[in-house]
């Protein structure tokens, strides 16, 4: 039997937190701005799901900081800007210089709209 929403656990949303961001980034792979969008909102929405377990639930992105998965690490770090911002802006540094376009490019994008100080998550 599933969990419902109001069962999810901490780590149940981790996981659904990384295959959302990998469909988010497949769907860039491949055009596909319906399903990027989708998934982009999901991601937004688990973070905030994680929020109503207090501290605990955002700071269980840290992990997914040293993921071997780019996409990953760009979205944890962006959704960590708040709380661990030394550690977050320098994976996002990392991920901008390096050689995965899309995680590269959102990575930049995360990193502009935080220095101009419009940063809502």
């Amino acid at each position: 039997m599933a969990r419902n929403e109001s069962q999810r656990t901490i780590q149940d949303l981790i996981e659904i937190y990384k295959q959302s961001t990998t469909a988010y980034y497949d769907a860039c792979d491949n055009d596909d701005f319906a399903r990027q969008k989708t998934a982009g909102r999901r991601v937004n929405q688990i973070a905030q799901d994680l929020d109503s377990f207090g501290a605990e639930g955002r700071l269980a992105l840290i992990p997914l900081l040293d993921d071997a998965d780019q996409g990953i690490r760009t979205f944890a770090a962006a959704d960590l800007l708040k709380f661990i911002p030394e550690r977050a802006i320098a994976v996002l540094n990392e991920i901008a210089r390096g050689p995965t376009y899309f995680p590269r490019i959102t990575a930049g994008n995360f990193l502009e709209s935080y220095a101009k100080g419009k940063w809502p998550r």
